[in-house]
């Protein structure tokens, strides 16, 4: 995400508010609106606390969801390295180079692509993702296999990504059926 979302974001909600105090300002009946939601609140408030709390709460999870929509499910992390992990429908793609930092790996993009020969591409950018049912494939077949560390990634991209991942697949398949 780049620094031009945020601000764009903010240009639009600034200029959403001011027309709408614009409007708000020019509307007769925006004082008996005022004072109408105002009693409402304090009924609520005072009566029904419950129900406030639980519309305050709901709009809390609205407001937060909304902030976060850009790194839902896709947010990736082993051993401190951070980790793109795309998924496109079919597949779930790592990139290359965070999945180099967490191996401590010194290969190239090319090495890497011939270690994962057709089920690797690049993106717009050009970074290597390669798919990470064939970076399981590799770590559990692969040498050092047994090392801790790759074993310990290789349940990682198993229960982190892949299976919530089918589970996705599956429960689309059902509401489609």
């Amino acid at each position: 995400m780049s620094l031009k979302t945020p601000l764009i974001d903010a240009v639009v909600l600034g200029l959403a508010a001011a027309a709408g105090a614009w409007v708000f300002s020019r509307w007769d009946g925006a004082l008996r609106l005022v004072l109408l939601l105002a009693l409402a609140g304090a009924y609520v408030a005072l009566r029904q606390p419950h129900l406030g709390v639980a519309a305050l709460d709901r709009l809390l999870l609205a407001a937060r969801a909304f902030h976060w929509r850009h790194e839902q499910g896709r947010h990736h992390a082993f051993g401190g390295v951070t980790l793109r992990v795309e998924d496109d429908g079919r597949h779930q793609w790592v990139g290359g180079a965070g999945l180099r930092r967490v191996l401590g790996s010194q290969d190239a993009d090319d090495v890497l692509a011939a270690r994962h020969a057709g089920r690797w591409r690049r993106d717009d950018e050009g970074e290597l993702l390669l798919r990470v049912d064939a970076v399981v494939e590799v770590l559990t077949h692969g040498p050092g296999r047994m090392d801790p560390r790759t074993v310990r990634l290789r349940r990682y991209f198993e229960r982190e990504v892949l299976f919530p991942a089918a589970e996705r697949r599956r429960r689309r398949q059902q509401r489609g059926s």
